[in-house]
């Protein structure tokens, strides 16, 4: 049976935004994250550096893909790397973001995040979107 166990809770903030337009595969808009902080009993860590994107693409269909990566940097100093897709339908009125994560890291510290896959749900607000993360087992 599926477990999901509490990660982190999460808020990205999003600045400029890039419209590339249309694209075979849909419109591609490259959102900068220009800040980004996760809290919970296992990870407490916040963006590191600047670069840190969503690279999404707005499907024909109206479903919108996001796909974000971005390194983070832990209270106790380690460094995390971060790779997320998901989807997000807004013809379907307030429906939230879901993604699949995957973390990277070569500290000893986090080396459990290496082979954990985690989910998350999130909620699009003015200018940063919100996450409740979970590990799934």
């Amino acid at each position: 049976m599926l477990e999901v166990i509490p990660l982190a809770r999460a808020e990205l903030t999003v600045g400029n935004m890039v419209a590339v337009g249309a694209t075979p595969r849909g419109a591609r808009i490259i959102a900068e994250v220009t800040a980004a902080r996760f809290e919970g009993e296992r990870l407490n860590a916040h963006l590191a550096g600047r670069a840190a994107a969503d690279w999404s693409l707005a499907r024909p269909d109206g479903v919108v893909e996001v796909d974000v990566r971005m390194t983070l940097e832990t209270e106790d100093g380690a460094l995390v790397y971060l790779e997320y897709e998901g989807n997000l339908d807004p013809e379907r009125g307030a429906q939230p973001v879901l993604s699949m994560m995957r973390f990277e890291t070569g500290d000893e510290r986090y080396l459990w995040l290496n082979r954990i896959r985690a989910v998350g749900k999130g909620e699009v607000a003015a200018g940063a979107v919100r996450y409740e993360i979970f590990e799934l087992r």
